[in-house]
C-alpha cells in the first residue's frame, strides 16, 4: 500500500488538501486524514496530485513512431510521454495501405500486452479514409476510398481498434461511421472538407467526434458573395460532437482555444498532443525528421512543419505542457486537467475506472508543481521513471 500525504488533490470539480491510499493498482481511500501505519508514506511536499493524463491521438514520441513494426519502440514511445504525465495512451496511425495498417495494429497490440510504462488502451486509426482536399501532413498517395471490404479489413482486424478518423463527405464516408458505430468504435470527422450540413448528417451515421478541430478541416469561408460554414462550426455548435484540439498554442491561437472551451466546455472539448516521433523529447531548433509515411518535417519555433513549410505537421509537445497552456488561456486548473484526462477517457469509454482521484479507480496518479512540471508518475500504482 502507498499513502500519499501533503498534496493538493485535483478532483473533478475542486482542488483541496487530502490524503490518498492505494493498494496495488487501485485507489482504496481518499480522505482528509488516513491512518495506514503499514503503508509506504509518500510526502508530496505540497505538490498537486492529479489523475494521469490520457493522450488518445498521438503518432509518436521520444524519437519513435506509432507506425513502428517493433513493439519495443512503441513501448519507448509510450515511456517518453508517460514520464511527462501521460499514463494512458492510444498510439495513432497515419494514412497507409490497409496491410501496412494491419501490421501497425498488430505491433501496438503486442506492445499493449508488454508495456509497464503506460496503459496502452488500444489503437486510433487516423485515416486512411480522408479527403484529399484536406490531407494536411498525411501522405496524399495513402488516402483510400472506403468500401465494405477495406472497412471490414481494418475494423475487424483487432478488438484493440478504438477510434477511426474519416471524412464523411467522400464516397463511402458515411458507411465508415455506420460500420464503426456497429462495432462500438468511435468515428471522428477527420481531414474533412464537409459542409456544416454534411457534418450534421454524419451524426446520424455514427460519427460523434471531431479530429483536431480547426486543423485540416473545413471552416467558415466565402463562396461567391455568401459565407459557408463547415466541420469546425459543426463541431462547436452541435452537442452531439466531442472535439479534440491541439493545445500547443501553435496549431491554434489562444482565442481559438477560448472559443472551443466556451462552446464545448471541459466535458466535450479535450486535449490531444497529435505528437510526432519527436514529441515528448528534447528536439532542437531546425532538426528534420522523416515520418514513417515518407513526409519530412522540420522543428521550428516549438512546432513541426512540413519540409517546405507550407503546413503544420503535428506537434512536438506533450499533454503536461498543453495543460499549462490552458492556464495561460484563463481556463481553471480543474477544467484543464479534465480536458487532459477524464474527458478523453470518457470519449473512449474508460471513465468508469480511470480519470478521477476516487475510491475504486485505477491508481494512475501524477504529481506536478505550479508550472505543471511532472515530478512523479504512478501507473496502476507502480512508480515509473
Amino acid at each position: 500500500m502507498k499513502l500519499f500525504v501533503n498534496a493538493k488533490i485535483i478532483f473533478e470539480n475542486e482542488i483541496k488538501s487530502a490524503c490518498v491510499l492505494t493498494d496495488k493498482d487501485k485507489i482504496i481511500k481518499v480522505a482528509e486524514h488516513i491512518d495506514a501505519p503499514n503503508a509506504k508514506r509518500i510526502d508530496c511536499g505540497g505538490l498537486y496530485l492529479s489523475p494521469g493524463f490520457a493522450d488518445i491521438h498521438v503518432h509518436g514520441g521520444g524519437g519513435f513512431s506509432a507506425m513502428s513494426e517493433n513493439e519495443d519502440e512503441i513501448i519507448k514511445m509510450c515511456r517518453a510521454h508517460a514520464i511527462r504525465g501521460t499514463t494512458s495512451i492510444v498510439p495513432t496511425t497515419l494514412a497507409s495501405p490497409v496491410n501496412r495498417l494491419q501490421k501497425a495494429i498488430k505491433t501496438i497490440s503486442l506492445a499493449k500486452e508488454k508495456c509497464a510504462y503506460a496503459n496502452i488502451l488500444g489503437v486510433h486509426l487516423e485515416g486512411p479514409f480522408l479527403s484529399p482536399k484536406k490531407s494536411g501532413a498525411q501522405s496524399p498517395e495513402n488516402i483510400i476510398v472506403p468500401n465494405e471490404k477495406n472497412i471490414s479489413e481494418l475494423l475487424d482486424f483487432s478488438k484493440n481498434v478504438l477510434m477511426i478518423g474519416a471524412a464523411p463527405e467522400i464516397d463511402g464516408g458515411m458507411l465508415v461511421g455506420r460500420e464503426a458505430a456497429k462495432r462500438n468504435i468511435v468515428a471522428s470527422v477527420a481531414h474533412s472538407d464537409a459542409s456544416f450540413e454534411t457534418a450534421e448528417e454524419a451524426l446520424k451515421n455514427g460519427y460523434s467526434d471531431i479530429t483536431h478541430i480547426f486543423s485540416a478541416c473545413s471552416a467558415m469561408h466565402k463562396e461567391g458573395i455568401f459565407r459557408q460554414v463547415g466541420v469546425a462550426e459543426a463541431g462547436l455548435a452541435l452537442d452531439g460532437y466531442t472535439a479534440q484540439f491541439i493545445g500547443d498554442l501553435k496549431h491554434l491561437p489562444a482565442g481559438a482555444v477560448k472559443l472551443i472551451y466556451k462552446c464545448k466546455g471541459a466535458n466535450k472539448g479535450y486535449l490531444i498532443s497529435d505528437g510526432l516521433e519527436f514529441s515528448a523529447s528534447d528536439i532542437k531548433q531546425g532538426e528534420t525528421v522523416t515520418q514513417e509515411n515518407g513526409m519530412k518535417a522540420v522543428f521550428e519555433d516549438g512546432v513541426m512543419l512540413l519540409e517546405d513549410k507550407s503546413c503544420l505537421a503535428g506537434s512536438a509537445s506533450s499533454l503536461n505542457l498543453m495543460v499549462k497552456n490552458m492556464l495561460l488561456c484563463g481556463i481553471p486548473l480543474t477544467e484543464a486537467v479534465k480536458m487532459a484526462s477524464l474527458t478523453p477517457l470518457t470519449v473512449l469509454g474508460f471513465d468508469k475506472n480511470k480519470g478521477k482521484i476516487k475510491e475504486g479507480y485505477d491508481a494512475d496518479i501524477i504529481l506536478f508543481d505550479n508550472e505543471i512540471n511532472v515530478k512523479k508518475v504512478f501507473v496502476t500504482g507502480k512508480e515509473i521513471s
